[in-house]
């Protein structure tokens, strides 16, 4: 009997692309039903579940103003963790839109900003200490964040990653998606 195992192996997906600058892709556990960035949002979905409004304040950013109005600028990604980035920005910019979500947003959803137009999500949630590590809630989605985003970027700079014509589609190095790694 053979067994066919590989640690940590995840892909890399299409999350939500009808946005008209950016897309967005989310990465999935083989041994996981749902994506990470789904499970953020689960995590949080409903009336009755605290931080649902900041949930989706959060997908807005993220799908409106990223996705629709502005594409994956530099004035979103100033959360800068390492590679990986932590969304919302910091609300000190010329947009409305993260000055809106204030100082004391409670919520973080890290990413990897690919370019202007292609932006990975991950997982995240509650920041209740002073650095990231220190808040249980996200310090293991924290870790978690960097080792993804350091295996993409490896795989895009190795060519197992290939950013298609049309600068918004990800496949790998034989055209597939969703991408194995």
């Amino acid at each position: 009997m053979e067994i066919n195992f590989k640690v940590n192996t995840f892909a890399v997906e299409k999350w939500f692309d009808e946005c008209e600058l950016c897309s967005f892709y989310t990465v999935h556990w083989e041994n996981n039903d749902d994506s990470e960035t789904d499970r953020f949002f689960m995590k949080y979905e409903g009336p009755e579940k605290p931080y649902s409004f900041e949930a989706n304040v959060l997908l807005r950013l993220i799908t409106h103003s990223i996705g629709n109005r502005y594409g994956a600028i530099d004035d979103f990604f100033d959360r800068t963790k390492n590679k990986a980035q932590a969304l919302p920005p910091k609300p000190k910019h010329r947009i409305p839109d993260i000055y809106e979500i204030g100082i004391n947003f409670p919520l973080r959803l890290y990413c990897f900003r690919i370019s202007n137009s292609i932006v990975v999500l991950f997982n995240g949630g509650i920041k209740n200490e002073s650095t990231d590590q220190k808040s249980k809630d996200i310090s293991l989605k924290f870790y978690e964040a960097q080792n993804f985003a350091n295996r993409i970027s490896q795989a895009l700079q190795d060519g197992t990653i290939v950013i298609q014509k049309d600068n918004r589609t990800l496949t790998d190095f034989q055209g597939n998606s969703p991408i194995i790694l």
